[in-house]
C-alpha cells in the first residue's frame, strides 16, 4: 500500500463543513493501508464510504444550488457516477470474487485518484463561488 495521505491546506475549499469531510475522506483512504494486518476492515471502509458520500454530497450540492454555481450539473453526475462506482465495489466485496487486500488496494487507488481529480479540481473549481456567497448563505474561510 502507499504511504499514508496527511491533510494540507492547499485541500481546503473554504468551507469548514466540507473540509472536516473531505479529511474524513483522507483518513478513510488511510484506513485501507490497514486491510492487510486487519482483515475485514474493508467491510466497515465501505460502510463509512458510503455514509461519508450521502452526508458529503448532500451538503456540497446544496451550498452549490444555493450559491447559484453554474457547473452543479456536471458536479452532480460525478457525484452519481462515485456512488455506481461504490455500489459496483461493494458488490464484489459481498460476492467474494476478489481478496479483500486486493480489492482494498484498489480501492485505495480509486479513492486516491478521487481526491487529486475530484477534491482537487473540481471541488477547487467551486471554491470562489463557495466563497462569494459566503457571507448570506453559510460560513467559509476563504483567503
Amino acid at each position: 500500500m502507499p504511504e499514508k495521505l496527511i491533510w494540507k491546506e492547499e485541500y481546503s475549499v473554504g468551507v469548514p463543513l466540507l473540509d472536516q469531510q473531505h479529511q474524513g475522506l483522507i483518513e478513510l483512504i488511510n484506513l485501507l493501508s490497514d486491510e492487510k494486518a486487519k482483515p475485514g476492515l474493508i467491510g466497515q471502509v465501505f460502510q463509512e464510504l458510503e455514509a461519508y458520500t450521502k452526508d458529503h454530497f448532500s451538503a456540497e450540492e446544496k451550498m452549490l444550488k444555493a450559491s447559484d454555481y453554474g457547473a452543479l450539473k456536471a458536479h452532480k453526475k460525478e457525484h452519481r457516477a462515485f456512488e455506481q462506482w461504490l455500489s459496483a465495489v461493494r458488490q464484489t466485496y459481498s460476492v467474494g470474487v476478489t481478496s479483500p487486500t486486493i480489492l482494498a488496494e484498489t480501492v485505495n487507488a480509486f479513492l486516491r485518484d478521487w481526491l487529486i481529480n475530484h477534491i482537487l479540481s473540481s471541488d477547487m473549481a467551486y471554491k470562489e463561488t463557495l466563497c462569494i456567497a459566503a457571507d448570506t448563505k453559510h460560513e467559509a474561510n476563504c483567503e
